[in-house]
């Protein structure tokens, strides 16, 4: 009988899997190799997985779903009315990326966000959502999908065709932007 040198999965076993029973690991580890899970309980502390925590203490999911993602942007939206860059700031957390619309420069900090916003604010946008993708996850929610800016110019009022992802985390019991990509559409 061969020997396995695949390490055991919790709850499933391979082919000539009866050797010494290794760290357990996930499905998804099973897929790269022991030193390296994706989720679950890692094979050797040294490199513990990176969404599961070392001592596999219980983690309390907050409930995310479709509608959630349309009021987080209704609420980042409103901010955007309120004329105010540092609320729209606030709705982004401490380590936030931002790639904005009508920079070059990525912000990631409050203070780059918030001077990102002042700039942007000063045209009065309004976002509409035209097409949204949501994924959820345990306390992660990301909404991907178009929009469309109006913005005023200049004086001459325009829509702006835009792509967006924006990706939350719930962090103390509050949704916060972690991530915000925004790029106007290509023309054809």
């Amino acid at each position: 009988m061969t020997t396995s040198s695949r390490p055991r999965i919790s709850g499933t076993q391979f082919i000539n899997a009866d050797q010494a029973p290794r760290a357990r690991l996930s499905l998804s580890a099973s897929h790269r190799d022991q030193h390296h899970p994706v989720t679950g309980t890692g094979g050797d502390p040294r490199f513990g997985a990176i969404d599961t925590p070392a001592n596999e203490s219980c983690v309390v999911c907050a409930p995310a779903t479709r509608r959630l993602a349309e009021e987080l942007f209704e609420g980042w939206n409103a901010a955007l009315q309120t004329g105010d860059a540092r609320k729209v700031a606030e709705r982004y957390a401490e380590d936030a990326v931002l790639l904005p619309t009508v920079s070059n420069v990525p912000r990631t900090t409050h203070a780059e966000i918030q001077d990102y916003f002042e700039h942007f604010l000063e045209k009065k946008p309004f976002g509409t959502i035209n097409t949204r993708n949501v994924k959820l996850g345990c306390n992660k929610l990301t909404d991907a999908g178009t929009y469309t800016f109006r913005v005023t110019d200049g004086g001459e009022t325009k829509e702006v065709p835009a792509r967006y992802t924006f990706v939350y985390e719930n962090r103390d019991g509050g949704w916060k932007i972690v991530h915000h990509h925004s790029s106007m559409m290509p023309t054809s």
